[in-house]
């Protein structure tokens, strides 16, 4: 299967209904509360919204981590039994913290303007065409 920025349009379409939810629930509002708008878009500004972003995706990650540790990665997570009551499957905690990490990734490439088709279908091929362990690297 080839992989091109085409066939992963998808990322991009995802991307703004994830954004545009973050910004509906509130989320951007966060990023620029008693900030100026000139703060917002000066270097201040700038290193706090990639501050939150990055923060939010080590949240992410280390919460798939911690239910590793505990030994919960595929038992049904907190919120299982209220996605049931909806209409929508139970997760485990694997699943949810893995849709968690990938929404992150994807509002976050809205938020700076990445054309993520592009950027994953570029990488995935730079990868193919890596050495094994990447010349030697233990993991």
């Amino acid at each position: 299967m080839k992989i091109t920025p085409a066939s992963l349009q998808i990322l991009n379409d995802l991307k703004v209904v994830i954004s545009d939810n973050a910004k509906l629930k509130g989320f951007r509002d966060q990023l620029t509360q008693s900030l100026t708008h000139e703060q917002i878009n000066g270097p201040v500004g700038q290193l706090l919204k990639a501050a939150v972003f990055v923060a939010n995706q080590t949240g992410e990650d280390s919460e798939f981590w911690e239910a590793y540790r505990g030994g919960t990665l595929y038992k049904p997570c907190n919120k299982a039994q209220k996605m049931v009551d909806m209409g929508l499957p139970g997760l485990t905690c694997a699943e949810e913290e893995i849709a968690d990490i990938i929404i992150r990734a994807l509002d976050m490439s809205e938020a700076y303007g990445v054309d993520i088709a592009k950027a994953v279908a570029t990488k995935i091929a730079f990868n193919a065409s890596r050495p094994k362990l990447h010349g030697g690297k233990l993991a």
